[in-house]
Parts: structure tokens; C-alpha cells; sequence
């Protein structure tokens, strides 16, 4: 066999592996079973108060999406479900996604997007009882999320 042809197929097999090693962390993440049987997520005190804002900013969302129904607004309600839908996600160093397993990332997105219709729902005139129900629904995903990780720094 010719060098050349030995230098491709050890080239080519690099990057297979690098391929193959890519996918597991981008699917698995930088995780540890903690102490409390959750699963520790291992990131960077900077990376910590990225995640923890995000989460801080959905908080602020639900409760103003709770004001808006107080006061029946659905303008109101609109407007603050959308401070945490597609538009405004994070823009995650790609080093930290790779340390969030695909589940917490696969929860991230889907609670933006949710956001995203409940804002739709308010702005579409869906009843106060309907958004209660799907503001329920967005809870529950915030619940499983804290009841399965935790945030441990590096």
C-alpha cells in the first residue's frame, strides 16, 4: 500500500472518531450522578451565571405572564411570554452546549417555543383558563428540569 493511501484511511479514521467522540458529548454532556441521584451538570462559574440568568429571565416571564392575566391583559400577556421565546434564547458558547446533555437541551428549546405559543394563544384572544393551563404545562417542564439536574461547578 502507497503512504498516500495510508495517510488518507488514517485520516479518514481520525475523523470518523472525532465524529463519533463529538456526537456522545454533544448527546451526554459533561454530567455525574450527584449526590441526590440528580444529575450534576459540570460547567464553569461564568457558564453557571449564563444558565442560572436564562432561568432567572423565564422565571421573570411567568410571573409577568401571571400579571397580564391578573389584570386581564392579554396584550400584556403576550408581550412577557415573549421576553422568553425563540427570539430571545441565549447565544450558548458552544463549549457549554456540549457539556448539557441533549435532554436539558432538548428542555431549554422546548420551553422557549412553548413560550412562544403561549404568547400566539394570548395575542389570538384564547381564553384566560386556556393559557392558565398551558402557563401549568410550562411549570411542569421547569419542575422535571430542577427535579432531574443540578448545576456543579468546575
Amino acid at each position: 500500500m502507497k503512504n498516500s493511501s495510508k495517510l488518507a484511511i488514517a485520516a479518514i479514521t481520525l475523523w470518523v472518531l472525532t465524529i463519533v467522540v463529538f456526537g456522545y458529548k454533544f448527546v451526554t454532556g459533561s454530567t455525574e450522578l450527584a449526590e441526590d441521584n440528580r444529575q450534576a451538570i459540570t460547567i464553569t462559574p461564568s457558564e453557571k451565571i449564563v444558565v442560572l440568568g436564562e432561568m432567572r429571565g423565564m422565571l421573570l416571564t411567568v410571573q409577568g405572564i401571571l400579571e397580564g392575566l391578573e389584570d386581564n391583559n392579554m396584550d400584556a400577556v403576550s408581550q412577557a411570554a415573549l421576553a422568553s421565546g425563540t427570539e430571545h434564547m441565549v447565544d450558548t458558547d458552544p463549549r457549554l452546549m456540549l457539556k448539557l446533555p441533549l435532554a436539558f437541551k432538548k428542555l431549554g428549546v422546548g420551553s422557549h417555543t412553548y413560550f412562544d405559543e403561549i404568547s400566539a394563544k394570548a395575542k389570538s384572544g384564547t381564553s384566560k383558563e386556556t393559557i392558565i393551563k398551558m402557563l401549568n404545562t410550562q411549570l411542569k417542564s421547569c419542575v422535571a428540569c430542577h427535579a432531574t439536574y443540578q448545576l456543579k461547578t468546575e
